[in-house]
């Protein structure tokens, strides 16, 4: 019998029955590996501009599946130029102390404010 502490007042009533019952037992000894299955996405980029430009507009990063998404894509496909327009990049990102910018900045998006239309033209001019 296993002197591992008991998670719950559920285990510790179980463990009265078998007590009682004179069963013979060990706690939390059995492990039994697992593998998480894959599971497949696909992102569908808000715009794809003809110079090969990939935007992504955003009013709001909500939450961490979604901002992982974006470092998820950025991993698997590294040379992959994916832009972001933030409608206000100083708001912050849901959950976090990050605001929109600060969090693109720290995982190597570039980005710039919906207001700023000379950064977006000057996207919008690349490769011309």
């Amino acid at each position: 019998m296993s002197e591992k502490k008991r998670r719950s007042k559920l285990e510790m009533k179980f463990e009265e029955i078998l007590i009682a019952n004179q069963a013979e037992y060990d706690y939390e000894i059995t492990k039994i590996p697992y593998i998480v299955p894959e599971s497949k996405h696909v992102y569908t980029v808000d715009w794809t501009c003809l110079n090969g430009l990939l935007i992504e507009t955003k009013g709001y990063l909500s939450d961490h599946q979604e901002r992982h998404k974006y470092v998820l894509l950025k991993q698997q496909y590294p040379d992959l130029d994916l832009r972001f327009v933030f409608d206000n990049p100083n708001k912050l990102c849901g959950g976090t102390k990050y605001s929109h910018a600060k969090w693109a900045d720290k995982f190597g998006f570039r980005w710039c404010s919906i207001k700023d239309v000379e950064q977006i033209q000057s996207w919008l001019n690349e490769g011309k």
